[in-house]
């Protein structure tokens, strides 16, 4: 996939633009605060709908007006030309969004997501270590659902029904006699839903541990190993690994996932051990009117030499290790999608050593890039081994939401 031209009007600090942009690598340069990094941005709401760095679409919205229209024109690996666009509007406190493909609008995220996929290399990638669950949570679902648009669907059912429940248990008076029916109703859908969430979790962060523990040994020179583990409801993980064991399955769960008897015996295990916990903590989410036990809760624990890196690593592993991450979603949606992914490095040379900076060259060759610095003759020197044809490249110099 390639992109070969972008459309802002309204977008962050941008009035209106309109540029053709190369196949090869864009460089986009200029002081801090005049837009680079929005035109980065503006990229990655347009392929993943949601930005890296706020996940309200009002504040992308140019103040002064009243919405935001991001329009790229693409040529797919078959040469097949494809427009993206997405219009934000303010409604009163909130935003309507609307989607469309070469004209066509598209209803629902999970089939515009993957039209054109997009990985990101941004300063805010520290958080995915560092922060709360959370943001691993969104780095995972991200990732699984540009390369499974029905795990998106998924997704947002067992989201709906999370926060139907919580809503149920603020209006239980706890004397009510149908409380449990009222439960149970929720529940029983719940479990089989959070169910396949599971087994999708638990497959993508056994790959992504495969994957990032390679990168990660070269990136250290295999002074560190990393390790990725997926945490969720207790007692979850046992059940689905001594499935997976008995069955001989671990190979080609990874490789292809499970064919649909075994996905739905499996489903089944899972589902009532959830269902068990659900109604073993009852009393007690009656009492205090929410749920204390679900998927709302899963994380994924990043250890480097068994020690949780977010507590017990410096801030230039914490760096190694968020580069791993990133580079294995570049890889994971190479292997899956068969197509490589377009990149966006915002300002993350300035951040890297010399060999973090290296690993990440030696990745993203034959890539369309997008890279935003204020020294663009640094940036120059820095790309020259990946850079075989210096018309390959192409510059912006951004002031000012504009280009100079």
């Amino acid at each position: 996939m390639r992109i070969n031209r972008i459309r802002l009007d309204n977008f962050r600090n941008y009035g209106r633009l309109d540029i053709d942009v190369g196949p090869s690598v864009n460089i986009v340069y200029g002081s801090n605060g005049e837009g680079k990094t929005n035109l980065i941005e503006s990229v990655y709401v347009a392929s993943c709908v949601t930005s890296h760095k706020t996940a309200k679409d009002r504040n992308l919205i140019k103040m002064g007006t009243q919405g935001f229209d991001i329009t790229l024109n693409m040529t797919d690996d078959d040469g097949t030309e494809i427009e993206l666009r997405n219009v934000t509007e303010l409604h009163g406190e909130n935003t309507k969004r609307s989607l469309f493909c070469n004209n066509a609008q598209i209803s629902r995220i999970s089939d515009y997501i993957g039209i054109c996929n997009t990985v990101i290399f941004a300063p805010e990638d520290l958080n995915i270590i560092k922060g709360a669950p959370a943001e691993r949570r969104k780095f995972l679902n991200l990732m699984i659902s540009k390369v499974s648009p029905s795990y998106f669907n998924i997704l947002g059912q067992t989201n709906r029904l999370i926060n139907q429940k919580n809503e149920t248990l603020k209006s239980i008076d706890g004397n009510m006699a149908d409380a449990d029916s009222m439960l149970d109703y929720w529940d029983f859908a719940l479990a089989d839903m959070s169910a396949e969430l599971i087994i999708h979790r638990y497959r993508f962060v056994s790959i992504l541990d495969d994957v990032a523990s390679g990168y990660h040994s070269a990136i250290s020179g295999g002074k560190e190993l990393l390790k990725i583990r997926y945490i969720t409801i207790s007692g979850c993980i046992e059940l689905l690994e001594t499935f997976i064991n008995e069955h001989c399955l671990l190979d080609t769960y990874k490789s292809r996932g499970l064919n649909r008897d075994n996905f739905e015996a499996l489903k089944g295990i899972l589902s009532s051990h959830i269902l068990s916990r659900f109604r073993s903590t009852r009393k007690y989410d009656i009492d205090k009117r929410i749920s204390s036990v679900g998927i709302k809760k899963d994380d994924i624990d990043i250890l480097l030499n068994d020690n949780q890196t977010r507590i017990y690593s410096s801030q230039g592993q914490q760096r190694s290790a968020a580069l791993s991450l990133k580079l294995s979603e570049l890889e994971i949606i190479r292997r899956f999608v068969c197509s490589t992914p377009i990149l966006l490095l915002d300002d993350v040379f300035s951040e890297l050593d010399i060999d973090r900076r290296m690993s990440l060259i030696a990745a993203i060759k034959g890539t369309q890039l997008f890279i935003t610095c204020t020294d663009k003759d640094y940036i120059e020197k820095e790309m020259r081994s990946l850079i075989e044809d210096p018309s390959d490249v192409r510059y912006f110099h951004i002031k000012s939401g504009s280009i100079a």
